[in-house]
């Protein structure tokens, strides 16, 4: 998986909607969300990875750009990555004579927004915002099964919902389906895991935020550093 092939696809749906209401300002912003461009984060010919952060969409500072995607290299030192950088190096060091883990990051929507609540106030209220984010799940779904993690730390509530976390069914209705992975929790190890597929069946943390005035306080941190390996030397 080539990262210009999915700039290909992304911008097949900002073509598709540069033209419509959803590309107009918002509450942070006067510059419409669309003309803002994209972008991502992807590790070319990196698959079967150790571990996957996943986060939202990446937040807007007036920079506009073109359709674009970067590697952990290219952004190891943004504030928003280091955490992510810290847990990797923590893991390691206690993975001793063990080959260095690799992992990723993935934000499910690749719009640039900085206010997250966007999403639910804005974007879901609309059928026509529906379509706009299940066309980028869509893509996000290829390179989540792409990149195959076995564990994923998911730390964001959208995001959760997004991977059909929350879906269920109501007078013969299914409601919240999205990306439609199914979990389970698994008693034994201690967190959920994504079952019935044949292409991923990945270990799921659901965390807090991992930076920001709102991330996990140091104790929770390091008792998701300390599960994250349990699990690790279980099953690899």
């Amino acid at each position: 998986m080539k990262g210009q092939d999915l700039v290909k696809k992304y911008q097949e749906v900002w073509n598709e909607y540069i033209e419509t209401s959803i590309n107009n300002s918002t509450s942070t912003s006067e510059d419409n969300l669309l003309d803002r461009g994209f972008v991502f984060q992807f590790d070319e010919n990196q698959k079967n990875i150790d571990i996957l952060f996943v986060g939202i969409n990446p937040s807007y500072g007036g920079d506009k750009s073109k359709g674009l995607f970067y590697s952990k290299k290219d952004v190891e030192n943004l504030n928003y990555f280091k955490p992510f950088n810290n847990i990797i190096k923590e893991l390691d060091d206690k993975r001793t004579g063990l080959k260095s883990l690799t992992w990723s990051h993935l934000d499910m929507l690749v719009f640039r927004e900085t206010q997250q609540s966007f999403i639910k106030n804005q974007l879901l209220k609309t059928e026509e915002g529906n379509k706009f984010i299940n066309k980028q799940l869509t893509i996000s779904k290829q390179i989540l099964e792409y990149l195959n993690p076995k564990i994923m730390v998911v730390s964001n509530t959208a995001a959760r919902h997004f991977l059909g976390r929350d879906k269920y069914e109501k007078k013969g209705k299914n409601f919240g389906v999205w990306m439609g992975y199914d979990f389970e929790f698994d008693y034994s190890l201690g967190t959920d895991k994504i079952i019935n597929n044949s292409k991923i069946n990945s270990y799921v943390f659901f965390s807090s935020m991992l930076s920001g005035q709102r991330a996990l306080d140091n104790g929770s941190k390091q008792r998701l550093i300390w599960h994250i390996d349990n699990i690790l030397n279980k099953i690899t």
